[in-house]
């Protein structure tokens, strides 16, 4: 970090008039320092910070630009869409450009190697070009002068990172990509700004060091902050790169203070306010600090007379139950919940997957989610001080849309909860609009956090509108538990073995059709009248009988196989192994009109995004329905 961007490294006059112009200008210079007792090397100093200053601005601009990209085509497609709706397919208006989106789209949503999408690349690689561009633009090559347009470079992408990284971000409300969406690009913008940071350092050190000057230059209050900063920016990308993925906890505190400091130590770096660099620097540090300060209001607001039920889920779940209803709350979005009780200076997030009241449900990983698990073990129903902060995200109003998918992984039905019961809710009887809600866990324990939302499923299944599909990945250790079970009816599962064939690829055979009796038929068991609240040695030490019955029939090959029933606590079919995802959306798509509109929206883990991604993008075709699609996908 040796040698601010564009000005004097110090006060006096470090560069010597024997030097010629490019060399002279190693050390910067907006008219100061370096050209003090030179007129000439004053006079060079103050045109190259006018053009440095102008590369700036056009940097600025270019982003502003690549705004404006997003925010055109979103409300241009929003448009068109309405129109083509309203007339139905007829509109000379909006029908070339529904058209020639869907072919942009069905290239920019598909998957490739080390990005989310297509669509991602694409905008990494023009970032990239625009910061190449300004970069190299009426640049004098020469070690100083490339010194100090990296050092710039750095200060204006540091902004960049920062903006993207507001939670509460304009470009929610503008483009509809919410602060979460933005991450991939927050975390390239970071890396190019510690590119710059190191080329900006390692240059002028380079230069002063060849000079015989580094220690002299070194000993100065501006150059000591300026190490500081260099040490705090790397320890930024070092929590971003590895702690993030092993210790979130860890990674939030070393993240945030290490930016306190590079910011703080960036502005005594450069501390005259008519050089550009402090304007930049304060700038920065205010939009940072003005979204800090929105976000505790709202904690401090909905703090107020506010708590949180705690209960204790099978499988390492907690259910977070909130006394009030944060403003703007929708199932699918999610909000940072503070429980002082488990970790007084932190804010953690989940998504809301019911309201009235709001309801969070939360899967025991490590640091936070494991010490509320236990608790809540530990003190089942308690009720403790709780806030939240929130709620954010942005999606597509499924009520939009003829037919809605919904696919999740594990706990990321969270999500897809959310959206199911917000659109059943606000569904009126006589409307056509289809919900397929596909859903995959590891165990079946799993199905139990969502007895509720299950039910509420159910309601509508007998009715065109919803279909629901369950799997369970892994074969139960053992059988739910009573807690489980209270006060369901009970469906048969089915698992078949073939006599004499093996499966394809490690992936079991489809099962055959089986009688109408067995697939349908409901397992009564007997129902207890009054059941007491179970404790924490209830969901551990009671355990429900399994119910098995076998069925030999020949399959349609004309083979044996033996169809397996187990009772399970729910009243939706439970079939075993992985869902075929690309079967399963191909078919939702293919069987809705050309005139109507699908919404596949889809949370979990990286593999199960991966194939509906690639999966649908292959069908967002001009003669078919508009798909669109949304993966809800956090890098928290």
């Amino acid at each position: 970090m040796a040698g601010p961007p564009g000005t004097s490294t110090g006060g006096g006059d470090h560069t010597g008039g024997e030097h010629s112009g490019g060399q002279a200008a190693g050390t910067g210079g907006g008219g100061g320092g370096g050209g003090h007792g030179n007129p000439a090397m004053a006079a060079f100093f103050a045109q190259r910070q006018l053009q440095t200053e102008k590369m700036m601005k056009i940097f600025a601009a270019s982003i502003c630009g690549l705004i404006a990209v997003f925010l055109v085509f979103h409300w241009t497609r929003w448009l068109c869409v309405k129109v083509e709706r309203k007339w139905k397919g007829a509109s000379a208006l909006g029908h070339p450009f529904v058209m020639v989106s869907r072919r942009v789209r069905n290239v920019l949503v598909r998957k490739i190697p080390g990005f989310k999408s297509a669509g991602h690349a694409l905008l990494v690689a023009v970032y990239v070009a625009i910061n190449a561009t300004i970069m190299l633009t009426n640049l004098d090559i020469s070690m100083g002068n490339v010194a100090a347009r990296c050092g710039w470079m750095a200060l204006s992408n540091m902004a960049f990172v920062v903006f993207l990284a507001l939670k509460n971000t304009p470009l929610a409300f503008l483009t509809a990509y919410s602060y979460e969406r933005l991450n991939c690009l927050h975390h390239v913008a970071g890396y190019i700004m510690f590119v710059y940071v190191v080329l900006h350092a390692a240059l002028y050190t380079a230069f002063f060091n060849s000079q015989n000057r580094l220690l002299a230059i070194y000993g100065e209050r501006e150059q000591i902050a300026a190490i500081v900063t260099g040490f705090a920016i790397l320890s930024v990308i070092f929590s971003a790169t590895f702690l993030r993925r092993v210790w979130y906890e860890l990674f939030y505190v070393v993240h945030i203070c290490s930016w306190i400091v590079a910011i703080v130590t960036i502005a005594i770096h450069q501390p005259e306010i008519g050089k550009g660099t402090l304007v930049v620097t304060l700038l920065t540090g205010s939009m940072w600090v003005l979204d800090r300060i929105i976000r505790a209001c709202r904690v401090l607001y909905y703090s107020s007379n506010n708590e949180a039920t705690l209960h204790p889920l099978a499988n390492g779940g907690t259910k977070i139950v909130m006394k009030k209803t944060p403003i703007g709350a929708e199932p699918g979005k999610h909000c940072f919940v503070w429980i002082p009780a488990i970790r007084k200076f932190e804010t953690h997030p989940f998504t809301i997957h019911k309201t009235e009241p709001v309801e969070f449900t939360v899967k025991a990983h490590n640091g936070f989610t494991r010490d509320l698990h236990k608790y809540a073990v530990a003190n089942p129903g308690r009720a403790v001080t709780a806030s939240v902060d929130g709620p954010y995200g942005t999606f597509p109003d499924p009520m939009e849309f003829d037919k809605i998918v919904l696919i999740a992984g594990g706990g990321g039905a969270t999500f897809t909860f959310g959206l199911a019961v917000n659109v059943l809710e606000r569904m009126k009887e006589e409307s056509h609009k289809n919900v397929v809600f596909i859903w995959a866990v590891k165990k079946h324990e799993n199905l139990s956090w969502f007895k509720e939302h299950l039910d509420v499923l159910k309601s509508h299944t007998h009715s065109p509108k919803i279909d629901v599909s369950l799997y369970v990945t892994r074969a139960p250790s053992s059988p739910p538990t009573v807690g489980h079970l209270h006060g369901l009816h009970f469906h048969p599962i089915a698992t078949a073995s073939r006599s004499s064939q093996s499966s394809e690829g490690g992936r079991s055979p489809p099962l055959s059709p089986i009688s109408a009796d067995v697939e349908k038929g409901v397992l009564q068991l007997p129902q207890p009248t009054h059941q007491p609240a179970l404790t924490a040695g209830d969901l551990e030490k009671e355990m429900e009988r399994t119910v098995e019955t076998r069925v030999e029939h020949k399959d349609a090959s004309g083979q044996n196989a033996t169809i397996t029933t187990m009772s399970h606590g729910y009243e939706h079919a439970i079939k075993p192994g992985r869902p075929d995802l690309s079967f399963l959306i191909r078919n939702a798509v293919t069987t809705t009109p050309s005139n109507q509109r699908v919404l596949v929206a889809a949370c979990g883990p990286d593999g199960l995004m991966r194939v509906v991604r690639t999966t649908t993008a292959k069908l967002i075709r001009g003669d078919g329905p508009g798909v669109e699609l949304h993966c809800e996908q956090f890098d928290w």
